[in-house]
């Protein structure tokens, strides 16, 4: 049974950029929930857009459009050839460029400012931000002030990352890096931003998406699974398991096991719960479901159909939880119900203020 990193993960089922539903930055540093960045699309589609799996003669059926019934902007941004950043106001639906936008991938609030990366290599206050300078031997990773530009470089030993590290999520804790192309050493490392130290806080971990104070979600291929989903490619097995993490004790809990079925966290609620895709097939899957977990292995189906497969990039606040998709914006709100709110095809930058 082939054990595999979480980029080819993210790759299987929706919608990276990472990573990672991270709760929405606020002015205020009142959360401690989930920081991550939106994770990455059903199959590999450029510059990291929403797309569906290999083509099928399942049907693709979209929700219909849904007027919210309330007001705030929803920052995003979309990449074609360029990044365009702009907002969506609602209730309306109407679209606007930013002239202030320079190809951001998050809207930081803190300082209206649009940022070079995505949420989870965000500190949770909006004041700092991180990246990784892979033109450098060894790497290099970059903290930024946001407010004076200053740079704080700290060297990554080629002992620990023989592969591409990459920012899994900036947080209370410091800056979680993870192994993410070298599934032989995976494994999890937490970086002091104002030191510059350095230690490794987990081995043989696959992690996908962080719930903030150490807690983070990972995918496990279970090899009691006697039939489980091959991708038909090199990628192998798709991972049927998804746990719960504690960094902190190195307690680790499983969270949700689905025989026969391909697991990926989409993002989560507003209250920290994982929002699951689940599959059981590679290609386009009518049984696609998405799945709220609160408790272990006691899934609530919020939707079903090929629709999930295509969504991803999930940003939680106060309204719900925001994703991107390859024909719209989609919301799962407080009711309990996905509902599609944007034509407008792109990825939440932030929570809709």
């Amino acid at each position: 049974m082939k054990h595999w990193p979480p980029v080819l993960v993210l790759v299987l089922t929706a919608c990276a950029c990472s990573q990672q539903a991270p709760v929405a930055h606020v002015t205020s540093p009142s959360s401690s929930s989930a920081q991550v960045s939106p994770g990455a699309p059903a199959a590999p589609s450029p510059a990291g857009k929403p797309g569906l799996p290999p083509t099928s003669p399942v049907p693709f059926q979209d929700l219909p459009l849904t007027a919210v019934g309330f007001s705030c902007r929803l920052p995003f941004y979309k990449t074609d050839a360029l990044t365009t950043d702009g907002f969506i106001t609602f209730p309306s639906g109407a679209v606007s460029a930013d002239p202030g936008g320079n190809q951001g991938k998050y809207y930081d609030r803190a300082y209206s400012r649009w940022l070079p990366v995505t949420r989870s290599a965000v500190s949770p206050d909006g004041k700092a931000y991180a990246y990784i300078d892979f033109n450098q031997t060894p790497f290099v990773l970059h903290v930024v002030s946001v407010a004076t530009g200053k740079d704080f470089a700290v060297k990554l030993s080629t002992q620990d990352f023989s592969g591409q590290p990459d920012v899994f999520d900036y947080s209370a804790d410091g800056i979680y890096l993870s192994n993410a192309f070298e599934h032989l050493l995976a494994g999890m490392w937490l970086v002091n931003p104002v030191t510059g130290s350095i230690r490794q806080v987990s081995r043989d971990l696959f992690p996908q998406l962080s719930a903030g104070n150490g807690i983070i979600w990972t995918q496990v291929v279970n090899p009691a699974d006697p039939d489980p989903v091959q991708t038909g490619t090199s990628i192998g097995t798709l991972p049927n398991e998804i746990d719960r993490v504690d960094l902190r004790t190195g307690t680790r809990t499983q969270w949700l096991y689905e025989p026969g079925r391909g697991l990926v966290v989409l993002g989560l609620d507003s209250r920290g719960r994982p929002l699951i895709s689940s599959v059981g097939s590679w290609s386009a899957d009518a049984s696609a479901q998405l799945l709220l977990v609160a408790i272990p292995n006691s899934p609530v189906s919020i939707f079903k159909g090929v629709l999930t497969q295509s969504i991803g990039g999930g940003i939680a606040d106060a309204h719900g939880t925001w994703f991107s998709g390859q024909r719209g914006i989609y919301l799962y709100s407080s009711s309990g119900a996905l509902v599609k709110v944007s034509d407008h095809a792109g990825t939440p930058a932030n929570g809709c203020f």
